[in-house]
């Protein structure tokens, strides 16, 4: 009894030691890993991403003439939704959520209201046409859809 309590006296202490140690190093890293780029002290950070060298028609490629059309389709439907999403995200996010802030009703001189509407009258022509567009690429997919499941071939 007397040698068991001696041996838990020592896994407690090897324990403590243990967890210390453990602490130290858990600190080390987090100092050293957690500021792998600090915008102060570094300026310049390289953002890497992969690149695909191979084209989309490449990577469509099977013995089946029909796949390979339907595929094909599929994926430059793809490509445009994304670079769709792309332009709404850059071009007319902001413009349509920061019109008009910034300026209170009776900081405005006669007059402003009209000029900044003006002024976005074109913003307003290029979201059309990229809706337009948007709406065109819509009922594209959901055509393909349509033939693709209704197909009996």
């Amino acid at each position: 009894e007397i040698h068991a309590e001696v041996q838990l006296k020592n896994y407690g202490k090897f324990l403590e030691e243990y967890t210390s140690q453990l602490k130290r190093i858990e600190d080390a890293l987090d100092d050293s890993v957690g500021d792998v780029w600090d915008f102060s002290l570094d300026p310049i950070a390289l953002k890497l991403l992969p690149y695909e060298q191979s084209s989309l028609l490449e990577l469509i490629k099977t013995e089946n003439k029909v796949l390979n059309k339907v595929i094909t389709v599929y994926a430059a439907l793809c490509c445009e939704i994304k670079k769709l999403k792309y332009e709404a995200e850059t071009k007319f996010y902001n413009g349509l959520l920061f019109y008009g802030e910034g300026a209170t009703d009776s900081s405005m001189v006669e007059g402003d209201c009209q000029i900044q509407m003006g002024r976005f009258v074109s913003f307003l022509q290029e979201l059309s046409c990229f809706v337009s567009r948007c709406y065109e690429v819509v009922v594209n997919v959901v055509h393909q859809l349509a033939v693709l499941y209704t197909s009996n071939k």
